[in-house]
């Protein structure tokens, strides 16, 4: 029998952190409650969750499909920031010779989950699909065939063509982003603070787990952010236990978060959600705050203008506020 390939979009380390206490069985488990519907919520091997089958696979034309690559060379690169977030956590502090490496498995994070990888796929479709419309209809292809050309006059050209983007394509754009300079130099650039929480007052995590907040997005809307804006902050939570945040602006330290800062960083890691979040510890105020953030979202968001003979892409990110 087939194994299945399991590529985790998520690294299992990080996901070991948030895992449910105390272990039953041999695998490590973790609560995975839905941000839609009626938020149900079940109990999870860590293995079998932040993944999706082949998410790592380079599809080259004409060749066979390169299922194990990609995957050989994250787990390199995990193997070292394992033992990063370990000693956070075991710490709880950050040491300034630790932002260099921390910045990157932020920045990496935050690009390799579905959210990212969605977003590019839609940005690469619209850039060839308008690119088909302006040239199709300056006429620069020969005749299509009558069947064809029916099918545009009646359904419109959108609605006619089916634009497929190949993985290695998606998979080149997404970790471009998440190791390009610019991005880690930034983050690099952050203060650093350390959250620690206390008893069943717990930090959650989500598919989406890097969550960027702005205090006075109103007043810039609809614009999009980046971490180049002086108020722009990141949080992220590495275990039920810690959370870091950072910004430009944020004071160094380490502090045990008051209930109230609990539920607003948490707040901000529910709204980044895109399907699920994770967490050590379900309850029902847990759920209820899901329930009512569920229509609530933030992330990367893509528009396409088309107008005759052009067309505008914008991308944007859209951050909680």
């Amino acid at each position: 029998m087939s194994v299945p390939r399991k590529h985790h979009y998520l690294p299992q380390f990080f996901l070991e952190e948030f895992r449910i206490l105390p272990k039953k069985g041999k695998r490590s488990h973790i609560w995975q409650i839905e941000k839609d519907g009626d938020q149900a919520y079940y109990s999870q091997a860590i293995q079998d969750t932040g993944c999706i089958r082949d998410y790592h696979t380079i599809d080259f034309k004409d060749e066979d499909p390169d299922y194990q690559t990609f995957e050989a060379l994250l787990s390199k690169v995990e193997s070292e920031q394992a033992e990063l977030v370990r000693k956070i956590c075991n710490e709880k502090r950050i040491d300034s010779s630790q932002i260099p490496p921390l910045a990157q498995f932020i920045s990496l994070l935050r690009h390799r989950v579905p959210a990212c990888a969605a977003h590019i796929e839609k940005m690469l479709q619209s850039v060839v699909l308008d690119s088909f419309k302006i040239m199709y209809r300056a006429g620069r292809f020969s005749e299509p065939p009558e069947a064809l050309r029916e099918a545009f006059e009646k359904n419109d050209i959108d609605e006619t063509l089916q634009v497929r983007i190949a993985n290695w394509k998606i998979l080149s754009h997404m970790f471009e982003m998440a190791l390009m300079p610019e991005s880690i130099g930034l983050l690099s650039q952050f203060s650093y603070h350390v959250h620690l929480s206390e008893g069943t007052n717990v930090f959650v995590t989500s598919d989406n787990p890097v969550a960027l907040y702005h205090p006075n997005y109103n007043k810039i809307r609809p614009y999009g952010v980046g971490l180049a804006m002086k108020d722009v902050q990141v949080t992220v939570a590495l275990s039920p236990m810690i959370l870091i945040q950072a910004g430009l602006h944020i004071q160094t330290g380490t502090s045990t978060a008051s209930l109230e800062e609990v539920e607003e960083f948490n707040r901000r890691t529910i709204t980044m959600a895109d399907s699920y979040v994770f967490t050590s510890i379900v309850t029902d105020d847990l759920r209820q705050r899901i329930g009512e953030l569920k229509d609530v979202r933030a992330g990367f968001v893509f528009d396409s203008l088309f107008y005759g003979d052009g067309s505008c892409q914008i991308s944007r990110f859209i951050p909680v506020q």
